[in-house]
C-alpha cells in the first residue's frame, strides 16, 4: 500500500474514533439547564426563535440550524445532541485538511488524532449547545483562510475560483458570528497572523490584501442585521468574573479539557510549550498556515485573560482553539521546506518527486524527539476522557432524575419552586407530574419575595424547591429567606450543582406551648407549636419554635430536631442553623425573640406508630448544649412531645 494511501486510511480511522467517542453514551446524562433552554427554544417557530435569541446573550445561528435538524431527527436527548456530535466529527476532518496543507499526511493524521480525542471537543460534542458548532466553524475558517492565502501566492492562478473561495470564507465568518460571539476571538487571532504574514512578505501582495479585506467586509455585511443586538449583548457582565488562576486554567483546558483532575497532567504545559516552540521554527509547506494556526490557537485565551473576562464557565469558548492548536502541535511531525520556494517543483497540480524527497522533518534527530513529545500528550487526554464518561464529579446536573423523583412523590396540594427563572425550560422538558411549577422572581426587590411566597406558595401543603444559579438570580437570597420565615424546611440534598429541598407549608405562625427552657447559659426556648393531627408517610411535620438570646452568644450553633421510635432509634432528623442559616446565633441580640421553623420529613417506608420529637443545639465541634427546664437539668435533648403516624391509604 502506498504511504499516502496508508495515511489516508489512518485519518479515516481517526474519524471513526472521533465518531465513536462523541456518540458513545450520548444520552446517558440528563440535559442540564442551558441544554433545556436549547430544547425548548428550537421547538418554536423560526420568528419566535429569532425573538428569543434577541433577548438572550447568544446569536440565533445555532438554534436555527438545530431547529431544522430537529424536524428531521426528533427532539430526544440523543437526537438534539447528535447534531453537536456530528459537528465534532466534521471538526476532526477540517483539522486533518489543514494539517494536510501544512505538512503532509503525517501532520494531517496527528492533528486529526489530537482533535478526535481532545476532551474539551468531546465534552461539548455531547451537549445540545452551540460550542461544537463553534469549534467546527473555527476550523473551517482556518482552512478557508489558509486556502485563500495559498491561492493568492501560488504560481498557478485559477481566476474562476477566486470569488467562490472568497464567498465561502465570508460565509464562514458570518456563520461564526451568528454561532457564538466568542468567535470574534478566533477571528482576531487569524487576522493578527495574516497582518504579520503580509507585512513580512516580500514583495507586498496587494491583491491578497484586497481579497482578504473584501472577504471580511462581506462577512461583516452578512452579519450587519444582527450587529446592534450583538453590541447590546456584549455589554453584559456576569457577577463571578475572577482572574485568580485564569492563565493556568486556560492553558490546562486547552490541552486537557475540563474533566482532567487538577492533580493530573502537570507535564502538559511544558511538553506543549516545547512542541509549539519547535512549530515556530519549522518551515511548513504552506508558510501562512503556521501563523494562522498559532494565532487562532493562542490569541483567544490570551484575550480572555488580558481583557479580564475570565470565569470557569467561559472555558467552553476555547473550543475555537482546539483544531488550530492540534495543527500547531502536529507541525513538528510534518514535511517541511528545505531550500525555499525555488526547491519546490510542480507539474500542473501534481507534486513532483523533488518535493516528495523532502517529506521528513529538518532533522532526523529532532523528529523522534518531537514524536515522543507528541505521544506524551495523549495519556492525560485519555485520563480526562475516562473521567468525562465515568466520574460523577464531572456529570451534568441531573434534572431528569430529579424530575422523576418529584413526579414519584407528587400528590395533590404540592408545588415546585425553581429558584432561577430559566430553569423552567429544562425542568418541564422532563417533568410531567401534577404539581404546578413556579419560577421564582428574578432579583426580587425588598418585600417582593415575601409577598410572592405568601400569595403563591403558602396555599399549598408541600413544596419541592430546586435551587440553581441563585447567586446570580437572587444574590441576596430573598426568596430563600422568605421561605425560612413562612415555611418549614425539612430536607436538603445536592444533585450535582442542584440543591433540592422539601418544605412544609400552611402551618401555624405562633407558638402555642409555652415553656421555660435554657440551652447552655445564653439561649432560651420560649415556646413551640406542633399541629395535633395524625400524619402519613410523605408528610412534613411542621415544628415552630421561639428562641431568645439571654446574653450575647459568641459562636454559631446548629439546631437538631430528631424523631425517635419507642426503642429510642433515630428515624427522622433535621439539622440546620436557625432560619435555614440566615439567622446564625452569633448575630442574635439579647432580649429579641426569634420565630424559627423546622420540618421533619416522614419517609415513605416509615412504620405506623408514635414517635417522640427531640430538640437541642450543638456547636461545630459536635458538642451539645446542656438543657435545663424549669430549673431542672434534662440532658442535652428536650422532648417536644409525640406525633402519631398512620399507614397511608
Amino acid at each position: 500500500m502506498h504511504s499516502r494511501t496508508r495515511f489516508r486510511f489512518l485519518v479515516l480511522l481517526a474519524l471513526l474514533l472521533a465518531t465513536g467517542l462523541r456518540f458513545y453514551r450520548l444520552d446517558a446524562q440528563s440535559f442540564w439547564n442551558d441544554e433545556g433552554n436549547t430544547a425548548r427554544l428550537v421547538e418554536r417557530p423560526v420568528p419566535l426563535i429569532i425573538a428569543g435569541a434577541a433577548g438572550d446573550i447568544h446569536p440565533p445561528g445555532y438554534y436555527l440550524l438545530l431547529h431544522g435538524w430537529r424536524s428531521l431527527a426528533g427532539e430526544s436527548e440523543f437526537a438534539l445532541r447528535a447534531y453537536s456530535a456530528l459537528c465534532g466529527v466534521l471538526t476532526v476532518a477540517a483539522a486533518a485538511a489543514v494539517g494536510r496543507r501544512a505538512g503532509g499526511w503525517l501532520t494531517a493524521l496527528s492533528a486529526a488524532l489530537l482533535v478526535a480525542i481532545h476532551p474539551l471537543s468531546v465534552y461539548y460534542s455531547q451537549e445540545a449547545r452551540m460550542y461544537a458548532q463553534l469549534g467546527l466553524v473555527s476550523a473551517l475558517t482556518l482552512f478557508l483562510g489558509v486556502k485563500l492565502v495559498k491561492r493568492q501566492t501560488s504560481n498557478v492562478k485559477r481566476q474562476a475560483l477566486y470569488f467562490m473561495d472568497d464567498f465561502l470564507l465570508a460565509l464562514c465568518i458570518a456563520a461564526g458570528l451568528y454561532t457564538q460571539y466568542a468567535y470574534v476571538f478566533a477571528l482576531f487571532g487569524l487576522n493578527v497572523a495574516f497582518g504579520l504574514y503580509w507585512l513580512i512578505s516580500r514583495p507586498r501582495n496587494w491583491p491578497l490584501l484586497g481579497h482578504w479585506v473584501g472577504t471580511h467586509a462581506l462577512g461583516g455585511l452578512l452579519f450587519a442585521p444582527w450587529a446592534p443586538i450583538a453590541l447590546r449583548a456584549s455589554s453584559w457582565r456576569p457577577p463571578d468574573l475572577d482572574q485568580g488562576q485564569a492563565l493556568h486554567a486556560l492553558a490546562r483546558t486547552l490541552l486537557g479539557g475540563i474533566t482532567l483532575p487538577t492533580d493530573k497532567g502537570a507535564y502538559l504545559i511544558p511538553i506543549a510549550g516545547a512542541l509549539l516552540l519547535w512549530a515556530l521554527l519549522t518551515r511548513p509547506k504552506n508558510a501562512f498556515v503556521k501563523w494562522a494556526a498559532l494565532g487562532m490557537a493562542l490569541v483567544p485565551a490570551a484575550l480572555i485573560f488580558a481583557l479580564g473576562v475570565y470565569r470557569p464557565a467561559y472555558l467552553k469558548f476555547l473550543n475555537v482553539s482546539v483544531a488550530p492548536l492540534a495543527v500547531c502541535l502536529a507541525l513538528p511531525l510534518g514535511r517541511t521546506r528545505r531550500g525555499g520556494e525555488g526547491e519546490r517543483g510542480r507539474q500542473g497540480d501534481k507534486v513532483t518527486r523533488r518535493q516528495e524527497v523532502s517529506r521528513f522533518p529538518v532533522s532526523y534527530f529532532l523528529f523522534p524527539i518531537s514524536f515522543c513529545l507528541f505521544l506524551a500528550l495523549l495519556p492525560a487526554q485519555i485520563t480526562a476522557l475516562r473521567h468525562l464518561y465515568t466520574d460523577p464529579a464531572y456529570a451534568r446536573d441531573d434534572y431528569r432524575g430529579l424530575a422523576a423523583q418529584i413526579t414519584a412523590e407528587s400528590r395533590p396540594g404540592d408545588a415546585v419552586l425553581l429558584s432561577a427563572p430559566n430553569q423552567w425550560e429544562v425542568f418541564t422538558y422532563y417533568y410531567r407530574g401534577p404539581a404546578p411549577v413556579y419560577p421564582a422572581p428574578y432579583h426580587p426587590a425588598d418585600g417582593e419575595a415575601s409577598a410572592w411566597v405568601s400569595d403563591t406558595l403558602r396555599p399549598h401543603t408541600r413544596l419541592f424547591a430546586v435551587f440553581w444559579g441563585d447567586g446570580e438570580s437572587d444574590p441576596t437570597r430573598a426568596v430563600e429567606i422568605a421561605l425560612a420565615q413562612q415555611a418549614y424546611k425539612a430536607t436538603e440534598q445536592w444533585w450535582g450543582d442542584l440543591r433540592f429541598a422539601r418544605y412544609g407549608l400552611a402551618a401555624q405562625d405562633v407558638a402555642t406551648t409555652t415553656v421555660d427552657v435554657i440551652l447552655g447559659n445564653a439561649i432560651r426556648l420560649n415556646g413551640f407549636a406542633i399541629p395535633p393531627r395524625i400524619y402519613a408517610p410523605g408528610d412534613i411535620v411542621p415544628v415552630l419554635v421561639e428562641w431568645q438570646a439571654v446574653t450575647p452568644i459568641p459562636q454559631r450553633y446548629k439546631v437538631f430536631l430528631h424523631g425517635v421510635d419507642a426503642a429510642g432509634q433515630l428515624v427522622m432528623q433535621n439539622d440546620m442553623e436557625p432560619l435555614t442559616g440566615s439567622a446564625p446565633t452569633d448575630r442574635w441580640q439579647p432580649g429579641s425573640p426569634l420565630t424559627d421553623r423546622y420540618g421533619l420529613y416522614l419517609p415513605s417506608n416509615i412504620p405506623a406508630g408514635t414517635y417522640t420529637l427531640l430538640i437541642g443545639m450543638y456547636d461545630y465541634s459536635g458538642a451539645r448544649l446542656l438543657i435545663t427546664q424549669d430549673g431542672q437539668a434534662v440532658g442535652d435533648a428536650l422532648s417536644l412531645g409525640e406525633v402519631r403516624v398512620a399507614n397511608s391509604e
